[in-house]
C-alpha cells in the first residue's frame, strides 16, 4: 500500500549517547530519512520536485512524543503517511514508532514547499504531483504548534554554523537543533531521565559562517531553547520535556 511506508532501522553505536539511549538527533534523522523515502515512493521526492517545479521540501515544525526511552539494542520499526493537501501552505506527515510490537512513540512534522531559487513558499496544492498523492483513511489529530518561549531567557553560548551542520538544502539541518538543545540543558548529566516530548520550530535558515546565539529557560517542567542571529532574529526554537526512566 503506497499510502503508508514502513521501514526498520537497527540502531548503531553512532545513534547512542553516553546513557545508552538513542540520541534525539539520531531518532529525528531516522524519521527524516523515512519521510524522504516515502516522498520518493509517492513520486514527490526532491529530485523530481526540483527538476519539474524548482521546489524543495523543508521542515517547518516537528512534534515528537515517546512513551518510553529507546535504548541500545532496540530495533526501530517506523511507519509514515501524509494527511493530504488543502489550501494551507503546510503538508502534515504522521509517524508511528515501534520496537517489536510495542508502540513506543509518535511524531508529526509540518512540511512546507519552497522555491529553491528564491526560498519563497509555494502552495503544495498548486503542484499536481503533491495534490494527487494518496493518503490513508485515518490520520492523527496532532498539529505541531508554535513554541511560545518564556520571558527572561538567558544566554548560554554562541555557535558558528559549520559544514558538518548542513544538509542537502545547504542550511543547518533540523536535527542539529536537537543536538544544540541537549547540549544546553546538559543532558549528559541526566542519566536517570529521557526526553519524553520534543518540539522543534524552524523559523529562519542558518548557513555556514552564521553565528547563532543560544538562549535557554525552564518553565512548568519544560526546557525552552532559542537560537538567534547577532541581530536578535530568531532562527529556531526547541522545547523539551523530560521523564524519569523506570528501571
Amino acid at each position: 500500500m503506497r499510502e503508508i511506508l514502513t521501514r526498520t532501522y537497527p540502531l548503531t553505536a553512532s545513534d547512542i549517547d553516553c546513557h545508552k539511549l538513542c540520541k534525539l538527533s539520531a531518532l529525528l534523522g531516522h524519521i527524516q530519512n523515512l519521510a524522504t523515502d516515502h516522498a520518493d515512493v509517492l513520486g514527490i521526492g526532491r529530485e523530481r520536485m526540483t527538476a519539474q517545479h524548482g521546489v524543495v521540501w523543508m521542515m517547518a515544525r516537528m512534534y515528537l512524543r515517546l512513551f518510553r526511552p529507546i535504548v541500545y539494542g532496540d530495533e526501530l520499526r517506523m511507519s509514515t503517511w501524509h494527511r493530504g493537501v488543502d489550501k494551507s501552505p503546510i503538508v502534515l506527515r504522521d509517524f508511528d514508532i515501534f520496537v517489536g510490537s510495542e508502540r513506543v512513540g509518535e511524531a508529526v512534522i509540518s512540511w512546507i514547499v519552497a522555491s529553491l531559487a528564491t526560498r519563497k513558499l509555494v502552495k503544495p496544492s498548486s503542484i499536481p504531483m503533491i495534490a494527487e498523492s494518496p493518503k490513508p483513511a485515518q490520520v492523527k489529530d496532532i498539529t505541531p504548534a508554535k513554541i511560545k518561549t518564556p520571558d527572561g531567557m538567558t544566554r548560554q553560548m554562541s555557535r558558528v554554523v559549520s559544514y558538518s551542520d548542513t544538509d542537502i538544502n545547504g542550511h543547518m539541518n533540523n536535527t542539529k537543533y536537537a543536538d544544540i538543545a541537549c547540549d544546553v540543558i546538559r543532558f549528559d548529566t541526566r542519566g536517570g531521565q529521557f526526553i519524553s516530548e520534543a518540539q522543534l520550530n524552524y523559523i529562519y535558515e542558518s548557513f555556514p559562517g552564521d553565528e547563532i546565539i543560544i538562549f535557554c529557560a525552564e518553565q512548568d517542567s519544560t526546557h525552552y531553547i532559542r537560537g538567534t542571529d547577532l541581530q536578535g532574529q530568531a532562527r529556531f526554537d526547541v522545547s523539551l520535556k523530560l521523564a524519569d526512566r523506570v528501571v
